[in-house]
Protein backbone atom coordinates (compact mmCIF):
# COMPACT_ATOMS: atom_id res chain seq x y z
CA UNK A 1 0.00 0.00 0.00
CA UNK A 2 1.09 3.54 -0.73
CA UNK A 3 2.39 5.94 1.86
CA UNK A 4 1.65 9.62 2.43
CA UNK A 5 2.38 10.39 -1.25
CA UNK A 6 -0.64 8.37 -2.41
CA UNK A 7 -2.77 11.48 -3.03
CA UNK A 8 0.03 13.08 -5.04
CA UNK A 9 0.21 9.84 -7.02
CA UNK A 10 -3.46 10.20 -7.97
CA UNK A 11 -2.85 13.83 -9.02
CA UNK A 12 -0.02 12.72 -11.29
CA UNK A 13 -2.11 9.86 -12.71
CA UNK A 14 -4.97 12.20 -13.66
CA UNK A 15 -2.45 14.60 -15.24
CA UNK A 16 -0.95 11.83 -17.39
CA UNK A 17 -4.36 10.52 -18.47
CA UNK A 18 -5.38 14.04 -19.44
CA UNK A 19 -2.17 14.66 -21.41
CA UNK A 20 -2.76 11.42 -23.29
CA UNK A 21 -6.32 12.53 -24.10
CA UNK A 22 -5.41 15.97 -25.55
CA UNK A 23 -2.18 14.99 -27.32
CA UNK A 24 -3.75 15.18 -30.81
CA UNK A 25 -5.63 18.45 -30.30
CA UNK A 26 -4.61 21.69 -32.03
CA UNK A 27 -4.12 23.92 -30.18
CA UNK A 28 -3.16 21.53 -27.38
CA UNK A 29 -4.29 22.67 -23.94
CA UNK A 30 -1.98 22.64 -20.97
CA UNK A 31 -2.89 20.28 -18.07
CA UNK A 32 -2.54 21.64 -14.53
CA UNK A 33 -3.35 20.51 -11.01
CA UNK A 34 -4.15 23.33 -8.62
CA UNK A 35 -6.72 25.76 -7.20
CA UNK A 36 -9.65 27.18 -9.14
CA UNK A 37 -8.44 30.76 -8.98
CA UNK A 38 -4.97 30.19 -10.35
CA UNK A 39 -3.89 33.00 -12.73
CA UNK A 40 -2.98 31.81 -16.24
CA UNK A 41 -3.91 33.23 -19.66
CA UNK A 42 -3.14 30.02 -21.56
CA UNK A 43 -5.60 27.41 -22.79
CA UNK A 44 -5.63 24.80 -20.06
CA UNK A 45 -7.64 22.20 -18.16
CA UNK A 46 -7.22 22.11 -14.41
CA UNK A 47 -7.76 19.36 -11.85
CA UNK A 48 -8.81 20.76 -8.45
CA UNK A 49 -8.95 18.39 -5.45
CA UNK A 50 -11.71 19.89 -3.31
CA UNK A 51 -12.62 17.05 -0.92
CA UNK A 52 -11.00 14.03 0.75
CA UNK A 53 -13.50 11.69 2.43
CA UNK A 54 -13.29 8.26 4.09
CA UNK A 55 -14.28 5.17 2.17
CA UNK A 56 -17.02 3.77 4.42
CA UNK A 57 -16.86 0.32 2.80
CA UNK A 58 -13.20 -0.07 3.79
CA UNK A 59 -13.06 1.43 7.31
CA UNK A 60 -12.41 -2.00 8.88
CA UNK A 61 -10.46 -3.47 5.99
CA UNK A 62 -7.82 -6.03 6.88
CA UNK A 63 -4.30 -5.41 5.56
CA UNK A 64 -4.24 -7.09 2.12
CA UNK A 65 -2.11 -10.20 1.94
CA UNK A 66 -1.74 -10.60 5.69
CA UNK A 67 -5.04 -9.95 7.44
CA UNK A 68 -5.18 -9.70 11.22
CA UNK A 69 -3.99 -13.28 11.72
CA UNK A 70 -4.37 -13.88 15.48
CA UNK A 71 -4.67 -10.26 16.61
CA UNK A 72 -6.56 -7.29 15.26
CA UNK A 73 -4.24 -4.86 13.55
CA UNK A 74 -4.66 -1.22 12.53
CA UNK A 75 -6.77 -0.72 9.38
CA UNK A 76 -5.11 1.38 6.67
CA UNK A 77 -6.49 4.85 5.89
CA UNK A 78 -9.01 4.30 3.05
CA UNK A 79 -9.99 7.45 1.12
CA UNK A 80 -12.14 8.76 -1.72
CA UNK A 81 -10.87 11.82 -3.61
CA UNK A 82 -13.27 14.32 -5.18
CA UNK A 83 -11.98 16.49 -8.05
CA UNK A 84 -13.32 19.31 -10.15
CA UNK A 85 -12.11 19.35 -13.79
CA UNK A 86 -12.38 22.85 -15.24
CA UNK A 87 -11.83 24.11 -18.82
CA UNK A 88 -10.05 27.51 -19.04
CA UNK A 89 -10.01 29.23 -22.44
CA UNK A 90 -6.99 31.25 -23.55
CA UNK A 91 -7.19 35.01 -23.34
CA UNK A 92 -9.17 36.20 -26.34
CA UNK A 93 -7.37 38.22 -29.06
CA UNK A 94 -9.68 40.21 -31.27
CA UNK A 95 -12.89 38.39 -32.05
CA UNK A 96 -11.48 34.83 -31.88
CA UNK A 97 -13.60 32.14 -30.11
CA UNK A 98 -11.30 30.52 -27.61
CA UNK A 99 -14.03 28.63 -25.69
CA UNK A 100 -14.34 26.00 -28.43
CA UNK A 101 -10.77 24.84 -27.79
CA UNK A 102 -11.39 24.62 -24.07
CA UNK A 103 -14.58 22.61 -24.67
CA UNK A 104 -12.79 20.28 -27.07
CA UNK A 105 -10.12 19.57 -24.48
CA UNK A 106 -12.73 18.91 -21.78
CA UNK A 107 -14.62 16.48 -24.02
CA UNK A 108 -11.40 14.67 -24.96
CA UNK A 109 -10.49 14.10 -21.32
CA UNK A 110 -14.02 12.99 -20.41
CA UNK A 111 -13.94 10.47 -23.29
CA UNK A 112 -10.56 9.15 -22.15
CA UNK A 113 -11.75 8.70 -18.56
CA UNK A 114 -14.96 7.08 -19.75
CA UNK A 115 -13.06 4.49 -21.78
CA UNK A 116 -10.31 4.00 -19.19
CA UNK A 117 -12.23 4.42 -15.92
CA UNK A 118 -10.23 1.67 -14.22
CA UNK A 119 -6.49 2.18 -13.86
CA UNK A 120 -4.73 -1.00 -12.81
CA UNK A 121 -1.14 -1.78 -11.92
CA UNK A 122 0.93 -1.76 -15.08
CA UNK A 123 -0.92 1.11 -16.77
CA UNK A 124 1.70 3.57 -18.14
CA UNK A 125 -0.32 6.50 -16.81
CA UNK A 126 -0.29 5.19 -13.21
CA UNK A 127 2.14 7.13 -11.04
CA UNK A 128 4.69 5.16 -9.03
CA UNK A 129 3.67 7.23 -5.99
CA UNK A 130 0.26 5.50 -5.96
CA UNK A 131 1.80 2.02 -5.83
CA UNK A 132 1.20 -0.59 -4.64
CA UNK A 133 -2.56 -0.62 -5.18
CA UNK A 134 -4.98 -2.60 -3.02
CA UNK A 135 -7.38 -2.61 -5.95
CA UNK A 136 -7.42 -0.72 -9.29
CA UNK A 137 -8.15 3.00 -9.16
CA UNK A 138 -11.73 3.69 -10.23
CA UNK A 139 -12.43 7.11 -11.75
CA UNK A 140 -16.14 7.91 -11.70
CA UNK A 141 -17.98 10.87 -13.18
CA UNK A 142 -19.72 12.68 -10.32
CA UNK A 143 -23.08 14.25 -11.16
CA UNK A 144 -22.58 17.60 -9.42
CA UNK A 145 -25.47 20.04 -9.67
CA UNK A 146 -25.15 23.71 -10.59
CA UNK A 147 -25.72 24.70 -6.98
CA UNK A 148 -22.88 22.48 -5.71
CA UNK A 149 -20.45 23.74 -8.36
CA UNK A 150 -21.46 27.34 -7.68
CA UNK A 151 -20.71 26.90 -3.97
CA UNK A 152 -17.22 25.65 -4.82
CA UNK A 153 -16.54 28.58 -7.15
CA UNK A 154 -17.91 31.14 -4.70
CA UNK A 155 -14.87 30.53 -2.48
CA UNK A 156 -12.52 31.74 -5.22
CA UNK A 157 -11.82 35.11 -6.78
CA UNK A 158 -12.63 34.29 -10.43
CA UNK A 159 -15.87 33.86 -12.31
CA UNK A 160 -17.63 30.53 -12.67
CA UNK A 161 -16.19 28.28 -15.40
CA UNK A 162 -17.51 25.12 -17.02
CA UNK A 163 -16.59 22.25 -14.66
CA UNK A 164 -17.34 18.56 -14.14
CA UNK A 165 -16.83 16.44 -11.05
CA UNK A 166 -14.92 13.18 -10.69
CA UNK A 167 -14.41 10.78 -7.80
CA UNK A 168 -11.35 8.54 -7.48
CA UNK A 169 -11.24 5.49 -5.23
CA UNK A 170 -9.84 3.43 -3.60
CA UNK A 171 -6.85 5.43 -2.33
CA UNK A 172 -4.98 3.80 0.55
CA UNK A 173 -2.51 5.46 2.90
CA UNK A 174 -0.81 2.71 4.84
CA UNK A 175 -0.46 2.87 8.62
CA UNK A 176 2.96 3.58 10.07
CA UNK A 177 2.26 1.12 12.88
CA UNK A 178 3.72 -2.30 12.08
CA UNK A 179 1.30 -5.15 12.60
CA UNK A 180 2.78 -7.98 14.61
CA UNK A 181 1.00 -11.32 14.50
CA UNK A 182 0.27 -13.10 17.76
CA UNK A 183 1.80 -16.45 18.73
CA UNK A 184 0.47 -19.64 17.20
CA UNK A 185 -2.29 -21.58 18.93
CA UNK A 186 -0.74 -24.08 21.34
CA UNK A 187 -3.82 -25.27 23.23
CA UNK A 188 -6.87 -26.84 21.59
CA UNK A 189 -9.95 -24.70 22.25
CA UNK A 190 -12.48 -26.43 20.04
CA UNK A 191 -15.09 -28.77 21.48
CA UNK A 192 -17.85 -30.72 19.76
CA UNK A 193 -21.06 -31.26 21.73
CA UNK A 194 -23.72 -33.75 20.56
CA UNK A 195 -26.54 -31.53 21.95
CA UNK A 196 -27.69 -27.94 21.71
CA UNK A 197 -26.52 -27.38 25.30
CA UNK A 198 -28.24 -27.26 28.67
CA UNK A 199 -31.74 -25.75 28.78
CA UNK A 200 -33.64 -24.62 31.91
CA UNK A 201 -37.41 -25.06 31.55
CA UNK A 202 -38.87 -24.03 34.94
CA UNK A 203 -38.14 -23.73 38.66
CA UNK A 204 -40.60 -24.80 41.36
CA UNK A 205 -41.17 -22.95 43.58
CA UNK A 206 -40.18 -19.78 41.74
CA UNK A 207 -40.08 -17.98 45.16
CA UNK A 208 -37.54 -19.80 47.27
CA UNK A 209 -35.55 -19.49 50.51
CA UNK A 210 -32.72 -21.29 52.25
CA UNK A 211 -34.05 -24.55 53.72
CA UNK A 212 -36.31 -25.78 50.93
CA UNK A 213 -35.55 -27.77 47.82
CA UNK A 214 -36.04 -26.17 44.41
CA UNK A 215 -37.08 -28.54 41.63
CA UNK A 216 -35.63 -27.33 38.32
CA UNK A 217 -36.83 -28.86 35.06
CA UNK A 218 -33.79 -29.13 32.82
CA UNK A 219 -32.81 -30.59 29.45
CA UNK A 220 -29.41 -31.81 28.23
CA UNK A 221 -27.76 -31.53 31.65
CA UNK A 222 -24.64 -33.62 32.26
CA UNK A 223 -22.35 -34.36 35.17
CA UNK A 224 -20.31 -31.32 34.11
CA UNK A 225 -23.30 -28.93 34.35
CA UNK A 226 -22.88 -26.35 37.13
CA UNK A 227 -25.72 -24.28 38.60
CA UNK A 228 -25.10 -20.79 40.02
CA UNK A 229 -27.15 -17.91 41.38
CA UNK A 230 -26.35 -14.32 40.45
CA UNK A 231 -24.65 -12.26 43.18
CA UNK A 232 -26.23 -9.02 44.43
CA UNK A 233 -24.40 -6.08 46.09
CA UNK A 234 -26.18 -6.67 49.44
CA UNK A 235 -25.02 -10.29 49.66
CA UNK A 236 -22.38 -11.51 52.17
CA UNK A 237 -18.78 -10.71 51.33
CA UNK A 238 -17.16 -12.55 48.44
CA UNK A 239 -16.90 -12.43 44.68
CA UNK A 240 -18.50 -14.25 41.80
CA UNK A 241 -21.88 -15.88 41.56
CA UNK A 242 -23.10 -18.30 44.20
CA UNK A 243 -22.71 -22.04 43.43
CA UNK A 244 -26.08 -23.68 44.03
CA UNK A 245 -26.18 -26.75 46.26
CA UNK A 246 -27.25 -29.89 44.41
CA UNK A 247 -29.47 -31.91 46.76
CA UNK A 248 -28.99 -35.66 46.76
CA UNK A 249 -32.41 -37.29 46.54
CA UNK A 250 -34.99 -38.87 44.32
CA UNK A 251 -35.52 -36.36 41.55
CA UNK A 252 -37.87 -37.23 38.72
CA UNK A 253 -36.34 -37.67 35.24
CA UNK A 254 -35.50 -34.34 33.65
CA UNK A 255 -35.30 -32.46 36.96
CA UNK A 256 -32.57 -31.56 39.44
CA UNK A 257 -33.05 -30.58 43.10
CA UNK A 258 -31.20 -27.45 44.17
CA UNK A 259 -30.92 -25.46 47.39
CA UNK A 260 -29.87 -21.87 48.07
CA UNK A 261 -26.27 -21.84 49.34
CA UNK A 262 -26.52 -19.14 52.07
CA UNK A 263 -29.20 -17.88 54.46
CA UNK A 264 -27.69 -14.39 54.24
CA UNK A 265 -28.52 -13.85 50.56
CA UNK A 266 -30.39 -10.59 50.03
CA UNK A 267 -34.02 -11.03 48.96
CA UNK A 268 -35.09 -10.10 45.44
CA UNK A 269 -35.24 -11.30 41.84
CA UNK A 270 -32.18 -13.32 40.77
CA UNK A 271 -30.84 -15.17 37.76
CA UNK A 272 -30.41 -18.93 38.08
CA UNK A 273 -27.71 -19.91 35.61
CA UNK A 274 -26.66 -23.30 34.25
CA UNK A 275 -23.49 -23.93 32.24
CA UNK A 276 -21.83 -27.08 30.92
CA UNK A 277 -18.06 -27.11 30.44
CA UNK A 278 -15.64 -29.68 29.11
CA UNK A 279 -12.67 -30.86 31.16
CA UNK A 280 -10.46 -28.10 29.71
CA UNK A 281 -12.88 -25.39 30.83
CA UNK A 282 -14.37 -24.57 27.41
CA UNK A 283 -18.09 -23.79 27.69
CA UNK A 284 -20.37 -26.13 25.73
CA UNK A 285 -23.69 -24.40 26.47
CA UNK A 286 -25.53 -22.22 28.96
CA UNK A 287 -29.00 -21.02 29.92
CA UNK A 288 -30.69 -18.88 32.59
CA UNK A 289 -34.06 -18.64 34.31
CA UNK A 290 -35.58 -16.29 36.88
CA UNK A 291 -35.73 -17.14 40.59
CA UNK A 292 -36.85 -14.89 43.48
CA UNK A 293 -35.23 -15.14 46.92
CA UNK A 294 -37.76 -14.29 49.67
CA UNK A 295 -37.40 -13.86 53.46
CA UNK A 296 -38.97 -16.50 55.67
CA UNK A 297 -39.51 -17.52 59.32
CA UNK A 298 -38.01 -20.96 59.99
CA UNK A 299 -38.37 -21.24 63.78
CA UNK A 300 -38.41 -21.81 66.65
CA UNK A 301 -40.59 -24.90 66.76
CA UNK A 302 -41.54 -24.18 70.40
CA UNK A 303 -44.50 -21.91 71.26
CA UNK A 304 -43.69 -18.20 71.38
CA UNK A 305 -44.41 -16.10 74.46
CA UNK A 306 -46.56 -12.98 74.18
CA UNK A 307 -45.77 -9.55 75.56
CA UNK A 308 -42.01 -10.15 75.87
CA UNK A 309 -39.18 -10.07 73.27
CA UNK A 310 -38.69 -13.43 71.53
CA UNK A 311 -36.10 -14.51 68.94
CA UNK A 312 -37.34 -15.64 65.53
CA UNK A 313 -35.18 -17.91 63.40
CA UNK A 314 -35.20 -16.42 59.91
CA UNK A 315 -33.48 -16.51 56.54
CA UNK A 316 -32.75 -13.63 54.12
CA UNK A 317 -33.79 -10.88 56.56
CA UNK A 318 -32.46 -7.34 56.07
CA UNK A 319 -32.28 -4.27 58.37
CA UNK A 320 -35.59 -2.96 56.95
CA UNK A 321 -37.41 -6.17 57.88
CA UNK A 322 -41.12 -6.02 58.75
CA UNK A 323 -43.05 -8.74 60.61
CA UNK A 324 -46.72 -9.46 59.99
CA UNK A 325 -48.88 -11.62 62.27
CA UNK A 326 -52.13 -12.92 60.76
CA UNK A 327 -51.90 -10.15 58.18
CA UNK A 328 -51.38 -7.34 60.71
CA UNK A 329 -47.97 -5.62 61.05
CA UNK A 330 -46.09 -5.72 64.33
CA UNK A 331 -44.98 -2.21 65.31
CA UNK A 332 -41.51 -1.19 64.18
CA UNK A 333 -40.65 -0.37 67.81
CA UNK A 334 -41.29 -4.02 68.65
CA UNK A 335 -39.15 -5.36 65.78
CA UNK A 336 -35.33 -5.60 65.95
CA UNK A 337 -33.09 -6.87 63.17
CA UNK A 338 -30.19 -8.85 64.61
CA UNK A 339 -28.88 -10.68 61.53
CA UNK A 340 -30.23 -12.28 58.35
CA UNK A 341 -30.96 -15.38 60.45
CA UNK A 342 -32.39 -13.71 63.60
CA UNK A 343 -35.11 -11.12 64.19
CA UNK A 344 -36.42 -10.20 67.67
CA UNK A 345 -40.09 -9.25 68.05
CA UNK A 346 -42.52 -8.55 70.87
CA UNK A 347 -45.86 -10.15 70.10
CA UNK A 348 -48.73 -8.10 71.56
CA UNK A 349 -50.03 -9.62 74.81
CA UNK A 350 -53.60 -9.30 73.53
CA UNK A 351 -52.94 -11.70 70.66
CA UNK A 352 -54.96 -14.93 71.11
CA UNK A 353 -53.00 -18.07 71.96
CA UNK A 354 -52.75 -20.90 69.47
CA UNK A 355 -51.62 -21.22 65.85
CA UNK A 356 -51.00 -18.07 63.80
CA UNK A 357 -49.46 -17.15 60.45
CA UNK A 358 -46.27 -15.06 60.51
CA UNK A 359 -44.79 -13.42 57.41
CA UNK A 360 -41.66 -11.32 56.76
CA UNK A 361 -41.14 -8.49 54.30
CA UNK A 362 -37.56 -7.41 53.62
CA UNK A 363 -36.00 -5.43 50.81
CA UNK A 364 -39.56 -4.71 49.61
CA UNK A 365 -40.00 -8.45 48.99
CA UNK A 366 -42.72 -10.31 50.88
CA UNK A 367 -42.07 -13.90 51.86
CA UNK A 368 -44.32 -16.90 52.32
CA UNK A 369 -46.37 -17.21 55.56
CA UNK A 370 -45.19 -19.70 58.18
CA UNK A 371 -47.37 -21.23 60.90
CA UNK A 372 -46.20 -20.59 64.49
CA UNK A 373 -47.67 -21.48 67.87
CA UNK A 374 -48.37 -18.79 70.47
CA UNK A 375 -48.10 -19.86 74.08
CA UNK A 376 -51.12 -19.44 76.43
Amino acid sequence: MAGVQAIQGVDDTLRELSKRAVAALVPKPKITVGPLDGVDDELRLNWFLYRVSPSAAHLNMEPPGSGWRSARGRPPLALRLSYLLTAFAAKSIGEGDQEQFAHAGLAAIMRELHEHAIVATGDPALSALALPLVEPLRITLDDLGVEEITKLWSAGSVALRLSVGYEVSLVIVDSATVHRAGPPVRTRRLAVSPTMGVRLISAEPARAWRGIDISVAVQNATAQTAFTLAREPQDPAGSGDWPMTVVAGDASPGTVLLALPDAGLAPGARRLHAATRESGGLELGQDSIGLTVVPAVTGPATPLARGVPVALQTVHATPDVEVFLDGRPIAAADTTFVSPTEVRVTIPATTPAGPAEMLLRAGKVAGEPATIELAP
